[in-house]
Order: structure tokens, then C-alpha cells, then sequence
């Protein structure tokens, strides 16, 4: 059973990665292929925030009470409309990784 539940899990966790990925591929012609590209001029790189600020700041961007003008909100809402809260530590944690590679 134990080995049961253990595959399982890692089917979800390789599911989140699947997912994360064609979830950022909407990011990369501002953010970079690996987050290292700093989008309108004043956005910081994603890959240097680190895994709990960038999902600090997504969850911002998610629930409106992040401090992007109202056109930049709506734009990123709307690319991470699929995006729950609960998924973006694994989100951010995919963009992370991207930068150390």
C-alpha cells in the first residue's frame, strides 16, 4: 500500500512540473527562458526572487493585491487564469529551478 501512495505522489509531483511548464512558457518572451530577463524595465528577474517570495508575489498577482498597474494585473491574471493559490509554490519553485540551470 505504502508503494502505492508513493508512486502516486510522484505522479502528482511530475504532473505539477508538466504543468508549470507549459504554464510558463506564457512568461518567457518577458521573463526569459530561465527567469533571468528583467520584464518592462522594472520588474526584478524571477529566478532571483527565490521560491517563497516569487510565490509570495504570485499569490499577490492571483487574489489583485499586487502593485502592478491595472493593465499588467490583467495581463498576468489573465496567463495564470488555470493558476490556483495552492499551486504556486510549486509554480515558483519550477521557476526557480529554471535559473540554477
Amino acid at each position: 500500500m505504502k508503494k502505492i501512495v508513493l508512486i502516486f505522489a510522484l505522479g502528482l509531483l511530475s504532473l505539477g512540473a508538466v504543468e508549470s511548464e507549459k504554464l510558463y512558457k506564457h512568461c518567457v518572451v518577458c521573463h526569459g527562458k530561465q527567469g533571468e530577463l528583467v520584464a518592462i524595465k522594472s520588474s526584478p528577474k524571477l529566478a532571483s526572487l527565490g521560491q517563497a517570495e516569487l510565490s509570495a508575489r504570485l499569490k499577490k498577482v492571483l487574489d489583485g493585491s499586487t502593485s502592478l498597474s491595472q493593465n499588467y494585473l490583467a495581463m498576468h491574471q489573465v496567463k495564470m487564469k488555470n493558476l490556483t493559490p495552492q499551486e504556486t509554490d510549486a509554480f515558483a519553485k519550477y521557476i526557480t529551478e529554471l535559473g540554477q540551470k
